[in-house]
């Protein structure tokens, strides 16, 4: 299952795939709809025993996935729309470094029917692989009930309940996607908060799912800054909770049980963007109804890799100078995000605030680029104070409310004395 890429200047190539992993012949979809009609004895791999689903081996369902690459936006965006027009469950891989790259790129992309941003051959390699496992699972994980399962979205069958799980993120993260029935447990729209976050955490497989959110909130944001070339971190957060797109947003998230704001920062600095970082210093202190801390963490990548060397494994040009991809963000989206992507703070200038997930975003990437928002030290003690505190009480289920205020309030007052009033916001 090779990818290539060998588009030429303002053209975009396409490379269609069957679920037995071959490319098919031709780059229009028309084609390979055509092909696949007139091949009707090539019956994919996949089909086994009750999970097979004759629609897999037939139209436009015969062609599992579809690699676009050149380096014309504009070019991609055209093959992108006419690919799911006429294939609309093939999974679309974008495998190009210009729109890689691009900021505004990036969106237009998504909008136009992408379903995974590749920044390297690798990651065209494991987004291939991967839509291969939804069938593996349907073909070899034990279902008792003998049950097999449709994307309530895209209509793709034959899913066992593992590989809807696997399925639904990855196809449907990036997209506005609309309110649905379970077809596992038959609950109603209604009785959840949406498809996906019901799915993720009620099925599929259990060390995969979220951990209960301890009753005490608490969350940490991560600005996580490049040195050798000063570019900044962006996710793309799933469709369903930044506005019905997979809009621009920093690694962040809820602090889990038992953990500081800093372990839970680089966790999901691992999660949502794929890079492992350690946390440097402190942005902002925020407090949320005077009872919800939010953090804003400094970090940057625990190895290091120089723009030369990005740039040679986007071109698929690794050398063995680069020995790690520790610096290659996420390319294959999942429910935590739908990748992630380090900018020049110049290609924010390309974006509006409509882009990203919430306000003030890009005014605190561009006042750290500066270096007009500099980390504070973690070696504080109102800071250790803090992280003692939310560990603690993301341990508390008692849900003593006038305790956990009363906590909040001896450690906010101690965060006001040990730093500048500008770091401290009340919300």
């Amino acid at each position: 299952m090779q990818a290539s890429q060998d588009a030429s200047d303002g053209d975009c190539v396409v490379i269609g795939y069957t679920w037995d992993g071959k490319k098919l012949a031709g780059s229009s979809p028309v084609s390979w709809t055509r092909a696949s009609r007139a091949a009707s004895t090539g019956k994919s791999k996949i089909s086994s025993g009750s999970t097979t689903s004759d629609s897999l081996s037939s139209g436009s369902s015969f062609v599992a996935a579809a690699v676009l690459s050149g380096p014309s936006t504009k070019a991609i965006c055209t093959a992108l729309k006419q690919v799911r027009k006429t294939c609309p469950q093939t999974f679309t891989i974008v495998h190009s470094p210009q729109v890689s790259r691009s900021a505004r790129g990036r969106l237009d992309c998504f909008r136009a029917g992408a379903r995974m941003l590749a920044h390297d051959d690798a990651a065209v390699e494991q987004g291939l692989r991967t839509i291969m496992r939804q069938f593996d699972a349907a073909a070899s994980v034990p279902n008792p009930s003998g049950r097999v399962y449709s994307c309530p979205e895209c209509g793709l069958a034959g899913l066992s309940e593992d590989a809807l799980h696997l399925h639904f993120p990855l196809y449907h993260s990036m997209e506005n996607t609309r309110a649905h029935d379970c077809p596992i447990c038959d609950r109603r729209a209604s009785e959840f908060r949406a498809f996906a976050v019901h799915l993720h955490n009620e099925h599929g497989p259990i060390e995969e799912r979220e951990p209960a959110f301890p009753a005490f909130a608490a969350f940490s944001w991560v600005v996580c800054r490049r040195p050798s070339d000063g570019k900044l971190l962006l996710c793309h957060e799933p469709a369903a909770i930044a506005g019905g797109k997979p809009a621009y947003w920093f690694p962040a998230g809820r602090v889990d049980e038992g953990e500081t704001f800093l372990m839970a920062g680089e966790r999901e600095t691992q999660e949502e963007a794929g890079i492992q970082a350690n946390v440097k210093g402190v942005l902002l202190f925020k407090l949320e109804g005077g009872l919800v801390p939010r953090v804003v963490l400094y970090a940057e990548p625990v190895e290091d890799q120089t723009k030369e060397q990005e740039e040679g494994a986007a071109g698929g040009q690794r050398s063995a100078a680069v020995g790690t991809t520790a610096c290659i963000p996420k390319s294959l989206p999942d429910f935590e995000s739908c990748g992630a992507v380090w900018l020049d703070v110049s290609e924010l200038d390309n974006l509006t605030e409509r882009d990203y997930r919430g306000g003030g975003t890009a005014e605190l990437y561009r006042a750290v680029a500066s270096g007009e928002l500099a980390p504070l030290p973690l070696d504080n003690p109102s800071y250790e104070a803090l992280e003692e505190m939310v560990q603690r009480l993301t341990k508390d289920q008692d849900c003593l409310m006038d305790k956990w205020l009363a906590e909040i309030k001896r450690v906010w007052a101690l965060l006001k004395e040990d730093n500048p009033p500008e770091r401290l916001k009340m919300e």
